[in-house]
């Protein structure tokens, strides 16, 4: 039943049923506690009136037992005696009321007279009694009850009780009307704040990435969990606005990649096709380089987005860093050496220092830096590769001459298709996705890439591994 009910009503009847039924139980503990010390007031005013009749009782008894000869008062039982006491008190309350001083109003019948040792005197039997002692000389003789007044109260106590459960009553009413007041409020505030949160969400879900939640939610005196919520779904609005601006500056970029080898081919052949030029030698290797441009391209894409999306195995295993390092760096020696430049290679870190990865991988990084430098240094020029340690970490720096990078330009360096402005170009051959690549793998093994000025007047990309724990 509950769920056909709407958020606000069912959230009305939660906080609404909860303040009825505390304000029910507080009403009934305060008239069970006004009862009860009711109860103890009535006890107490009958308890006044029976000390009334206990010292009558006492002066006849003591007065009475003084008077009795020691030999007739031998010979009388308790019972005689005080039957003696109460016909001579009726017969004072006639002749002499001033002297008895009892109320008129107090019946003899309603009373229950017994004996220190048990012996009822007179009076019916009593289930709710109210008792005082009756005192002779300064021990008792006796216990003086009456059933307690319950159902036949003074007009003033009734008129007095009355009133009270009259304003109980009121005041639970009140207490019942602010609890629904309050509780609508509450429920109000709430669905119209689950409103704005299920618009934003909607908006979000039709692609409206760029929504904005209200102050209402997100405003920083709020600490509830509505506007932790809240926060949670601008944020995630604000990592899909970013990832769809990605998206799309990602395809335009691979459209702007592709475009260009392709109007290269598509002039060519239709060159070609209209008899401009000769399918000779020089037009095939043309051709070729765009193709393999292209191919490398398409391999880039692939691998960058088998990087991204956590497609990319690794077979990792402990690396010996220095060996290796030296290995990769001998490869590349003869393409340096053809282009004019000096390819230099430093060590500090001792030669069993291991890192746990995937060594074609961290390779394919690897390569990455190196191919970079070898296509934008100027020859002659110097390009140094250098293995030290920090701490916990393996740092390869590969640095080399110029020409170098704009500062503004170096957080960008290792987003997709990015180039700079200067010599570092796209007519180099490049794909713009290689620092991209590296930055995944690396990051895949723990570690992170940064690009900085070298001192050699060049780019400077440092590489930090962690070390293996032996």
């Amino acid at each position: 039943m509950l769920r056909r009910l709407s958020t606000q009503q069912q959230l009305f009847l939660a906080i609404a049923g909860t303040g009825v039924f505390l304000v029910i139980v507080v009403l009934l503990g305060v008239r069970s506690y006004f009862l009860q010390n009711f109860s103890d007031y009535l006890a107490e005013q009958e308890q006044r009136r029976l000390q009334q009749v206990a010292v009558v009782l006492s002066e006849y008894y003591e007065t009475i037992h003084r008077q009795m000869p020691a030999r007739v008062r031998a010979e009388f039982s308790e019972r005689e005696l005080w039957r003696q006491v109460i016909q001579t008190i009726q017969r004072d309350s006639v002749i002499n009321p001033e002297r008895v001083n009892l109320d008129p109003e107090l019946s003899f019948s309603a009373l229950t007279l017994e004996t220190v040792s048990g012996e009822r005197i007179f009076g019916p039997d009593i289930r709710e009694p109210v008792s005082v002692l009756v005192l002779a000389e300064g021990q008792i003789i006796a216990t003086l009850s009456t059933e307690l007044p319950t159902s036949q109260m003074q007009p003033l106590d009734e008129v007095f009780r009355e009133q009270q459960m009259q304003s109980l009553l009121w005041a639970g009413a009140l207490a019942l009307l602010v609890g629904a007041l309050v509780a609508w409020l509450i429920a109000s505030q709430l669905r119209a704040r689950l409103a704005l949160l299920k618009r934003t969400t909607q908006e979000i879900a039709a692609g409206n990435y760029s929504s904005e939640l209200s102050p209402r939610l997100l405003g920083s005196e709020q600490r509830d969990d509505i506007a932790e919520l809240a926060r949670a779904l601008q944020s995630m609005a604000t990592t899909l606005n970013n990832t769809e601006q990605q998206r799309r500056a990602f395809m335009a970029d691979i459209a702007h990649e592709l475009r260009t080898p392709l109007t290269v081919l598509k002039g060519e052949l239709e060159a070609v096709e209209d008899g401009i030029r000769e399918p000779d030698r020089v037009l095939c290797a043309r051709l070729q380089q765009q193709t393999e441009q292209l191919t490398r391209l398409v391999a880039d894409i692939d691998t960058l987005a088998q990087a991204q999306a956590g497609g990319m195995s690794y077979q990792r295993r402990s690396l010996a860093i220095r060996a290796w390092l030296e290995q990769q760096i001998a490869q590349f020696q003869p393409l340096a050496q053809q282009q004019q430049l000096e390819l230099r290679f430093t060590a500090t870190a001792a030669a069993e220092i291991t890192v746990f990865a995937d060594s074609a991988r961290l390779q394919q990084a690897l390569q990455n830096l190196l191919q970079n430098s070898l296509r934008y240094t100027q020859a002659p020029g110097v390009i140094q590769v250098t293995l030290t340690t920090s701490g916990t970490a393996v740092l390869i720096e590969v640095e080399d001459s110029a020409p170098g990078v704009a500062t503004e330009h170096l957080e960008h360096l290792f987003e997709r298709f990015y180039r700079t402005e200067s010599h570092r170009q796209r007519s180099t051959g490049g794909s713009g996705l290689g620092l991209a690549i590296s930055r995944q793998i690396l990051q895949a093994h723990q570690g992170d890439i940064r690009a900085e000025p070298s001192a050699l007047g060049g780019l400077k990309v440092t590489i930090s591994l962690p070390r293996e724990r032996s």
